[in-house]
């Protein structure tokens, strides 16, 4: 038999998927009220679990109402996002609407927010719209299976543990058989409503998610929730054919109870993995709300079974042997509901943590309504409890001796009111598991304002300076400082903080702001404000009222959040058709200089004028370029083995054969003015001396590596990148030496390289969707993904603000990345079929871009959109969670633990009277 129940118990398990209790909207590209550019065709939402697809849509509607995508919802990456496609979008404002379908708890959940394509105004940043957070009628279907498995496991369980014991009293004498049979009338009759109840919330269940859903109910059931409700109904069905068995017999065994409770203990398991707890992806948590809704039942259905299948079976007693009966059960059923109690007092909280312990946000939401409700619920039944220990039963004990003793008739109305209150419990738990999280209600809010907030401990000899600058934003900011000495101790003798903010770089002096205490002797506050986006200098000082004031100054760059730039793309068409641009680089003054790997030419692009003019040498084609010092623009003919350079003073070109044939790919100059060609067919580096007119080989390490890019460094070292040995090389062009770099797998096909400000090496894995940083010091990497699968990255490029722009070749926008926030978004390039392989900047920081087949140079003109918004209010008190509940469960602890060790001396000391 406990190999039957093991066996139900796992299979009701292993069938049953975790998931969220609703599928939340966490993110979505473009976000809620952003701004993005001319051209973009697709709308992506992230939500927060697994949804179906097939029951799931994203529709996209303009000004004027009409569904403008091209209603192609679909997967995106996995079955947590979902995409539609729409036609190259024009400026104006798009409303979102989306509906999913939850994977396992069958939950419709809808939402809808804004966005605006181009320099448009749009409301406020506010969460998405949703049109219900509180599903009622699936509350409703549920209800009565929540009421009947209660009934159900807290009647086995009661009747295992307390209905055993009672039969044992010598007190009943004769009566046992006549007892024995109307008792298991009485318990069949309430195994019967709790099992009918269940059957009744299977069958609505499915009305209610038919209607929702609006097909037939063999469509819902192959659902991932469909799977589940098949799960519920096999176990609901065995335990109705269980019932039938023993209800027409006399008596039930301890083997088929003991079957009706591991039946009853997987039915209530459906419910665990489809409730909250389930939310956190974490399987204590689920197994913290198991063990809650087990001793819930054990609790509730436990009374339920003391008021309707105990106390009627004790009123066929004699009066003083029911009075006396009653008595006795008092003590041992109370010792049975206080050891679950104390129980429930540590995973209610515990469980409530996990799922959210924002204590604010849950005063703020129906949620937390709910639970206020249910808690108020719950202590008057323990209130009642109460009064049945300490006002019925201590009362009879008094009268003990003589023959006015009255327990059973209050006990049962005293119970009877506990069970409603009981069911009325239940009702509020149906609510809950029907509700949507607080999270749920402001995540994508939080999602999308990604605040973050700088933070640096500066030193000085004698004190150190924690900082924080809240959002570190263009606009109102709040700055934080604490004076401490160098042990971390509060600065002794501070008497004020001072704070002054300047921009060397545009002139503006030093700004004092106004700095106030905020909490402790040692924190000071101040509203700071930042004009512009850009590199400012903070100063800090202490000022103390004996010794000496102690100063520090630090830097910070300050920069708009990804969603907060308005990208303009323009376009430039070439003059000719007979052309396939490929490869652009900036002169920094005024001239994009582009190669062209159709016909031996390069391409010349004045920013002032917006005009192209082209130079034609003799050979086949032009690929990579390579600006040197001098102005030349050098280029490779890769098909020809051949290098060379055009001089724009001149208008000539000069071209230089290799010493052998190869595949001369990327260009770089060394400190030296020599020229270094990656050969990606020789596996190796070559060396160009102008002077000397020679070559110079170096063999890599690695072969094949397929050297493919190069890159040089602020000490003069040149980088490469190998695209088939998949490493990162450098090479000291004075020495010789090299060394090579490769990650714990190697890198798929680096195709580019570039150097930030802080000497970074980046490469993108054109087949590995993802850019790459090497930090050349630490000897790291760094992996950053792509958003768009069908994405092969190639060119690199950094714009005004530090961010990392990328090509994506076969696909039609460019992929950006903010290093210091850790965010990636896309910018729709305005043609189709563009197969944009190379970017460059310009001295102003925009973005330049070349479609090979489209035929046109693009420029991304880059602005940041003004914030009208303010600094954040300070902020206010908050209650920790853990502050609020700790003293909550300690307290309910210890008290149920002293009420259980009175239960147990109460039963021991009545059964010793009372045999």
């Amino acid at each position: 038999m406990k190999k039957i129940l093991i066996f139900v118990f796992l299979i009701s398990f292993s069938v049953i998927q975790t998931a969220y209790a609703h599928p939340l909207l966490i993110d979505s590209d473009p976000a809620q009220s952003s701004n993005v550019s001319t051209g973009t065709n697709k709308v992506i939402i992230y939500f927060s679990e697994a949804v179906e697809q097939s029951y799931s849509y994203i529709k996209v509607f303009d000004n004027n109402g009409e569904q403008i995508d091209n209603k192609d919802t679909n997967y995106f990456k996995d079955e947590t996002a979902l995409i539609v496609t729409t036609k190259p979008l024009q400026v104006g404002v798009y409303t979102v609407s989306t509906q999913v379908l939850s994977k396992v708890d069958g939950h419709l959940v809808p939402y809808s927010f804004v966005f605006g394509v181009g320099d448009v105004s749009l409301p406020m940043r506010e969460q998405p719209q949703i049109t219900e957070s509180i599903y009622f009628p699936e509350a409703g279907a549920r209800f009565p299976g929540l009421v009947g498995q209660v009934v159900v496991l807290g009647s086995v369980i009661s009747s295992l543990l307390i209905w055993r014991s009672i039969q044992k009293k010598k007190l009943i004498g004769d009566d046992l058989s006549s007892l024995q049979k109307f008792y298991h009338g009485k318990f069949s009759s309430v195994i019967r409503v709790g099992l009918f109840l269940v059957f009744a919330s299977n069958i609505l269940m499915l009305v209610v998610q038919t209607i929702r859903l609006q097909v037939p109910a063999i469509n819902v059931i192959q659902t991932s929730f469909g799977s589940v409700w098949m799960v519920r109904m096999i176990l609901t069905v065995a335990l109705l054919g269980i019932w039938f068995v023993f209800e027409s017999k006399s008596g039930i065994s301890h083997k088929k109870q003991a079957l009706l409770l591991g039946l009853s203990l997987a039915l209530i398991g459906t419910t665990s993995v489809i409730g909250h707890g389930a939310a956190t992806e974490q399987t204590i948590a689920i197994i913290i709300d198991y063990v809650h809704n087990l001793l819930a039942s054990v609790w509730i259905g436990g009374v339920i079974f003391f008021a309707f299948v105990l106390m009627p079976s004790f009123s066929k007693l004699d009066g003083s042997k029911k009075e006396l009966l009653t008595l006795t059960t008092i003590p041992k059923f109370s010792s049975m509901i206080l050891l679950g109690l104390g129980i429930l007092i540590v995973t209610g909280p515990t469980l409530l943590w996990f799922i959210e312990d924002d204590v604010v946000l849950l005063s703020q939401s129906p949620y937390g309504f709910f639970i206020i409700a249910k808690i108020i619920i719950g202590a008057s039944m323990i209130g009642l409890g109460g009064y049945n220990q300490f006002r019925i039963q201590k009362t009879a004990e008094k009268n003990l001796e003589g023959e006015n003793i009255t327990v059973h008739k209050k006990l049962q109305k005293s119970l009877r009111v506990e069970a409603i209150l009981g069911i009325l419990l239940l009702g509020s738990v149906a609510l809950l598991a029907n509700t949507s999280l607080p999270s749920g209600q402001f995540q994508q809010t939080t999602a999308q304002q990604d605040d973050y907030v700088f933070r640096t401990i500066e030193f000085t000899a004698d004190s150190m300076f924690e900082v924080s600058i809240d959002p570190l934003a263009s606009g109102s900011n709040i700055i934080s400082v604490s004076a401490l000495d160098i042990d971390g101790n509060a600065l002794s003798n501070l008497e004020d903080v001072k704070v002054k903010v300047s921009n060397p770089q545009r002139n503006i002096a030093p700004i004092e702001v106004t700095m106030k205490k905020a909490g402790d002797l040692t924190k000071y506050e101040g509203d700071l404000t930042f004009g512009f986006s850009g590199n400012w200098n903070v100063e800090v000082e202490a000022i103390r009222s004996q010794g000496t004031n102690q100063g520090m100054s630090f830097s910070v760059f300050v920069k708009p959040r990804l969603y907060q730039l308005k990208t303009d793309v323009v376009e430039y068409a070439f003059p000719i058709n007979d052309t396939a641009p490929l490869y652009p680089v900036f002169d920094g003054k005024d001239t994009l200089w582009i190669s062209d790997t159709s016909k031996p030419r390069l391409w010349k692009f004045t920013l002032s004028e917006k005009e192209f003019k082209s130079y034609e040498f003799e050979g086949k084609t032009s690929v990579f370029l390579k600006l040197g010092e001098d102005g030349r623009v050098w280029f490779t003919d890769t098909p020809e083995s051949k290098i060379g350079y055009f001089d724009p003073k001149t208008e000539k070109f000069r071209i230089i054969p290799l010493p052998f044939k190869s595949i001369p790919v990327s260009l770089e100059m060394d400190l030296d003015g020599n020229v270094w060609i990656a050969l990606a067919d020789k596996h190796m580096l070559l060396k160009y001396e102008p002077e000397s007119e020679q070559f110079q080989e170096y063999k890599t390490p690695t072969e094949p590596s397929g050297p493919i890019a190069l890159k040089r460094d602020d000490e003069g070292k040149i980088w490469f990148a190998e695209s088939q040995g998949g490493k990162l090389g450098v090479i000291d062009p004075r020495s010789g030496e090299i060394q090579e770099f490769m990650p714990d797998e190697p890198l798929k096909e680096p195709f580019t390289l570039y150097m930030d400000g802080d000497q970074n090496l980046w490469t993108s894995e054109h087949t590995g969707l993802s850019i790459v940083k090497f930090n050349p010091f630490l000897k790291t990497f760094e992996k950053i993904p792509v958003s768009d699968p069908n994405a092969l990255p190639f060119g690199l490029a950094e714009d005004k603000y530090d961010n990392v722009w990328i090509a994506q070749h076969i696909v039609d926008n460019l992929g950006v990345y903010d290093p210091h926030k850790d965010d990636f978004v896309e910018v729709a390039i305005p043609s189709l079929g563009t197969f944009t392989q190379f970017i460059t900047a310009d001295d102003s920081g925009n973005i330049w871009f070349v479609e090979q087949r489209g035929k046109k140079l693009g420029n991304v003109i880059i602005s940041e959109i003004p914030s009208i918004g303010t600094a954040k209010e300070h902020a206010p008190i908050r209650i920790r969670y853990s502050d609020l509940m700790g003293p909550f469960m300690t307290a309910g602890i210890v008290a149920t633990s002293l009420f259980f060790v009175k239960s147990v001396r109460d039963k021991r000391r009545l059964d010793s009277l009372i045999e």
